[in-house]
């Protein structure tokens, strides 16, 4: 595992969304891209996103993310916070705030052992609000491919108040296929069925992600998602799709 200096690194990123639906308005979350694994150190995450227009219609919308990851030999910790808003006219129409935070034990040869926390605020879609807790093992395949598996409990409030707590196995397989030089191929794809309903109640999702190594300091990525959720809650639909292009550029 390749290891780097002790370091602090500022990160600025643009993010366009080109779909109907936010990729962190998800149940499911993909956090295996912006994992730093195997770097010594520091390192700190900023994401920005604003647009605006005016017309026959007033329409802005803003989302950041904040991202903080502490490693060592031993251990890999990150929090990732992030808060979104839609106006058009004035009215909020979409706005979202997530958090996920993750501690891995680095054990022995090719297994390691995790425990993460999320919580996240959609009211304008699927949720009020969601919150996870669980651990599992995440294993090295080989030096590109990651496999997880643990539990969870899961508790969610829909849009009429009700509230349903869940206690679920988690899955996740992540790869990382080079195509060119600068260009790589990194699927994901998470599976959390129901531990007491297992073939009625799970929540499925594939991430596709495509990244472009411009130069030393500036990436572009394209991702396309698709999420599933056989038992959502009301007036959610079961299955979601996104895409999203981000350029980042490293200030250091």
């Amino acid at each position: 595992m390749l290891q780097q200096i002790n370091n602090v690194k500022y990160f600025f990123i643009l993010t366009v969304f080109l779909s109907s639906g936010s990729a962190m308005g998800q149940a499911i979350v993909n956090i295996e891209d912006d994992r730093r694994e195997g770097e010594i150190g520091f390192f700190t995450n900023i994401g920005a996103k604003l647009d605006a227009s005016r017309g026959n219609r007033d329409r802005d919308f803003y989302s950041v993310k904040l991202r903080f990851d502490n490693n060592s030999k031993d251990a890999e910790t990150f929090l990732i916070l992030q808060q979104s808003e839609r106006q058009s006219n004035n009215k909020v129409m979409d706005e979202s705030r997530f958090m996920h935070g993750r501690y891995t034990f680095i054990g022995e040869e090719d297994m390691n052992w995790e425990l993460y926390v999320q919580y996240s605020e959609n009211p304008f879609r699927n949720y009020k609000k969601r919150s996870v807790i669980g651990g599992g093992m995440r294993y090295e395949i080989n030096s590109s491919a990651r496999f997880g598996a643990g539990l969870l409990s899961e508790d969610e409030t829909d849009l009429s108040g009700i509230s349903k707590s869940t206690e679920r196995l988690g899955f996740y397989l992540h790869n990382v296929f080079p195509i060119a030089e600068n260009i790589s191929f990194k699927p994901t794809i998470y599976f959390q069925p129901s531990i007491s309903d297992f073939e009625n109640d799970y929540k499925a999702s594939m991430i596709l992600a495509w990244i472009f190594k411009v130069n030393e300091n500036l990436n572009i990525s394209m991702q396309y998602s698709s999420f599933h959720d056989s038992d959502p809650p009301i007036l959610a639909e079961k299955s979601d799709e996104s895409i999203s292009t981000m350029f980042s550029y490293d200030l250091n």
